[in-house]
């Protein structure tokens, strides 16, 4: 394995995660970032709402995988990289709409070929998903 990564190196790709074009739509934003953790967040505007009116799981489920991935990646070394093996999601209660979104990842346990996630959104203050993620770690 290589050596760490610095500390511009995860600025890089924290800022490539957050440019993809699924994340820039919703307006996904960071907060704040630490080895093993991630705070990211976005508005639940008119685009994040499903049929019912309420957020749609589906838009949290995936801003849940790069909150994961970028509370995992800090403490990769800078030849590996984490893809998404397995994803479980369980929704507790809808998001608000129109409101702020704020999603907690922290990394449970780290291995040298598999790391164990969970992301918590919260949507004014209350638990709405909680999902299990599990990253491949796989050589870049």
């Amino acid at each position: 394995m290589n050596a760490a990564r610095t500390t511009e190196e995860i600025e890089r790709a924290i800022a490539d995660v957050l440019a993809a074009a699924p994340h820039r739509a919703v307006g996904l934003a960071l907060v704040r970032w630490s080895p093993g953790q991630a705070v990211l967040a976005f508005v639940a505007g008119n685009a994040c709402l499903g049929p019912s009116g309420q957020v749609h799981g589906g838009v949290i489920s995936m801003l849940a995988e790069p909150t994961a991935v970028l509370a995992l990646l800090p403490m990769l070394p800078a030849d590996r990289h984490a893809v998404t093996a397995d994803f479980h999601a369980q929704f507790l209660r809808p998001a608000k709409p129109h409101a702020r979104v704020e999603l907690t990842g922290r990394v449970l346990r780290a291995g040298r070929q598999l790391a164990f996630c969970e992301v918590e959104a919260r949507s004014e203050r209350q638990v709405c998903v909680v999902t299990r993620v599990t990253k491949a770690i796989v050589a870049v």
